[in-house]
């Protein structure tokens, strides 16, 4: 596999957007770090002797690429770490008609319009400190979030990053008061000043700069399968906690994967999605990212029951959560 990692230098993409369409390649421009993805793409390599060219970068410098290249374009699948990074680019997609897992994988989890469909879904969990004996509440749902207890209490990266967004929007898109009532009053709730990414927060928490932290649930899981001793520590001294809305179930957001509107390799692109939502692929998503599967395996219960039907209707408060007020 050839990966390319782009971070802010521009002659990097030009060169790895340089790829000629070959039946036996295909080109990735992934949203999602290569670690992560690495092994389902080396599975794919192995599975259908194509060869995958990776370019890994932010998604704003990947959309603008893709975007000047127009039909020049040597991208076929793009693959997002969150469906909104994708929902409001369709113009650079095109309607994945021929794929066949399209109509086994329930509509929760694609398009309606077939330009993406979700790969995995992951949530923004709440932690805790094993053996706090500062206080023993747990909340349980995010409408508790409104009582004044839970005041000063949080480690929570910037509340405008795209993950605390796409949970607003969620929440929103559920239309209950009491789910939402404590976001205008969101900063209320921090224990020190936003910065750093999740597993910063998780750090925090667990130097007692805070009682309660807000992450993604596979942070954690990354730093107890870390090679650095410390990491491994710090996650062993946390515990998980899933939030609820008042209905009962647990909001998520989606990772996702696209089909490029020029893609020259198109039936590669296609065999590549419908790879990543086989069963054993998937199996590899809950297994080795610890992410949820879209996708029924054989043995495998989701830990809370997921708010389906809000991950395509929570894209209509995308910007309704953007103009929350913020730090």
């Amino acid at each position: 596999m050839i990966k390319s990692k782009l971070c802010c230098f521009y002659p990097f993409l030009l060169l790895s957007t340089q790829v000629l369409a070959d039946d036996d390649e295909l080109n990735v421009y992934s949203f999602r770090k290569y670690e992560l993805i690495k092994p389902m793409l080396q599975a794919f390599e192995q599975h259908s002797g194509v060869k995958v060219n990776l370019v890994n970068g932010k998604s704003h410098f990947l959309l603008s690429r893709l975007k000047a290249d127009g039909a020049q374009s040597r991208a076929d699948v793009i693959l997002s770490s969150d469906l909104v990074q994708l929902s409001a680019h369709r113009a650079l997609l095109q309607p994945m008609t021929e794929l066949k897992g399209w109509s086994v994988l329930p509509d929760v989890f694609k398009d309606p319009d077939q330009h993406w469909v979700s790969l995995s879904m992951r949530t923004r969990a709440l932690f805790t400190r094993k053996n706090d004996t500062s206080s023993s509440f747990i909340p349980t749902y995010f409408a508790q979030f409104s009582e004044p207890q839970m005041q000063g209490k949080f480690c929570v990266r910037d509340w405008r990053h795209s993950y605390n967004k796409t949970l607003f929007a969620s929440l929103l898109s559920g239309n209950r008061e009491q789910d939402t009532q404590w976001i205008k009053n969101a900063n209320k709730l921090l224990a020190k000043r936003p910065s750093g990414g999740d597993r910063d927060q998780l750090r925090g928490l667990a130097k007692g700069q805070c009682q309660y932290a807000l992450a993604n649930h596979y942070y954690w899981h990354m730093m107890k399968q870390s090679n650095n001793k410390q990491e491994v520590k710090i996650a062993s001294q946390l515990a998980m906690h899933f939030l609820q809305m008042a209905n009962g179930t647990t909001p998520v957001s989606t990772t996702t994967a696209a089909i490029a509107k020029h893609a020259p390799n198109k039936k590669n692109a296609l065999a590549f999605i419908d790879f990543l939502l086989l069963p054993q692929t998937q199996k590899m998503y809950a297994q080795l990212l610890n992410e949820f599967p879209v996708v029924a395996i054989e043995g495998y219960q989701l830990p809370f029951k997921p708010a389906l039907e809000n991950i395509n209707f929570s894209l209509e408060y995308t910007q309704k959560a953007n103009k929350i007020p913020t730090l």
